[in-house]
């Protein structure tokens, strides 16, 4: 894997300093973010909203076998999410995120194709919540849960009938799988959606534009929401190092006070983590991680709290047998680009990620 060119960005980019002067639409958009980061709908501390002692979502395949796992914070104890065996390779989980009420949403495929379930905050009990009429022609895959609000969630899933690598649309539901409803109905790809805390707001990664970008949905309860989609990007072009540079966005998440973290890729390189601050009308921009500490990039950010952010990188090394391979770890990081830690243990010949909307390439 090429090492991509060293570059460092640091600060803010605000206001005319960076961005220019905000369009309207702009301006509306950093409005609803505002919104987003009021105490309403936060959720609570010891539910999820704080890193500290609740235990670390991963994918991994250290059993043997794609699979879900809850890594206890204090010995570091795995546990299966939802599944009798780590080693059972007739199904793979993906995608887990943890609901206020600490249960836990992710994607399987253990009933044929992927569909969305919900397992108990101890990963036991699990319940499926979509799935559709099987069936030549019937497929429908659903992806890349997440919570919107409190007893909500958003995802992304194609159509009967369409080829597997089709393009997809934005659904919301309630979290027992009821009030399902259309949110998007766009020919361009639309995923990885990340709901705000308050429930009102969904950001989501979308080629819309042509090359990925993120995109906003101010209320999600509108009349018609892909109506009122606009453009984030916009709001947070490149900085003065990498102005006119072909970027691609993805990846989006909520911190609890209503901030985003995402990816931001430059031409060839390796994505890095972003963050973009809620300001009114001047929406910040702030590089978290560093291609010269993460050469291979910085993949899928999840909000450990307000104060950190796991992560998946990639990292070539010794195959057992002799020679190289590429493997997958986790990481966390603090929000200012500080404390960064391994969360894969070091020699492990196994891969972890964080989310795996987009494994590393």
């Amino acid at each position: 894997m090429r090492r991509p060119r060293a570059r460092r960005l640091s600060g803010y980019w605000e206001g005319s300093r960076g961005c220019g002067r905000a369009p309207a639409a702009v301006v509306a958009l950093a409005l609803a973010l505002v919104h987003c980061s009021s105490d309403q709908g936060r959720p609570p501390r010891d539910q999820g909203g704080s890193s500290g002692g609740v235990p670390i979502l991963l994918v991994s395949d250290r059993g043997g076998a794609l699979q879900d796992l809850r890594i206890d914070q204090e010995d570091g104890a795995a546990h299966l999410i939802g599944s009798p065996s780590a080693a059972d390779p007739s199904y793979q989980d993906s995608m887990p995120a943890r609901l206020p009420d600490g249960r836990i949403v992710f994607v399987s495929d253990r009933d044929g194709n992927p569909e969305i379930y919900l397992a108990s905050p101890d990963g036991g009990a699990v319940a499926r919540l979509t799935g559709e009429p099987r069936g030549p022609g019937r497929a429908i895959r659903a992806s890349d849960p997440t919570p919107l609000g409190r007893d909500r969630i958003v995802f992304a899933r194609t159509e009967a009938g369409t080829p597997e690598a089709s393009p997809r649309d934005l659904y919301v539901a309630r979290t027992d799988g009821s009030e399902m409803r259309r949110l998007t109905r766009h020919p361009a790809d639309d995923g990885a959606p990340a709901g705000s805390p308050d429930g009102r707001s969904v950001v989501f990664a979308s080629d819309r534009s042509g090359n990925r970008r993120l995109e906003l949905i101010p209320d999600v309860d509108a009349a018609d929401p892909d109506a009122t989609v606009v453009d984030l990007s916009r709001a947070a072009p490149p900085g003065p190092g990498d102005a006119g540079r072909p970027f691609a966005d993805g990846a989006p998440a909520f911190l609890p006070d209503g901030s985003l973290v995402f990816s931001r890729g430059f031409g060839s390189d390796p994505p890095q983590i972003f963050l973009m601050g809620a300001a009114g009308a001047r929406l910040g921009l702030r590089q978290v991680t560093e291609s010269l500490v993460l050469p291979y990039g910085a993949y899928e950010p999840v909000a450990l709290g307000q104060d950190a952010v796991l992560f998946t990188t990639c990292l070539t090394v010794e195959a057992p047998g002799g020679g190289k391979a590429e493997r997958s770890l986790a990481y966390r990081i603090g929000i200012g680009g500080f404390n960064l830690a391994k969360v894969t243990r070091d020699q492990a010949h196994y891969n972890d990620f964080s989310r795996r909307l987009s494994p590393c390439r």
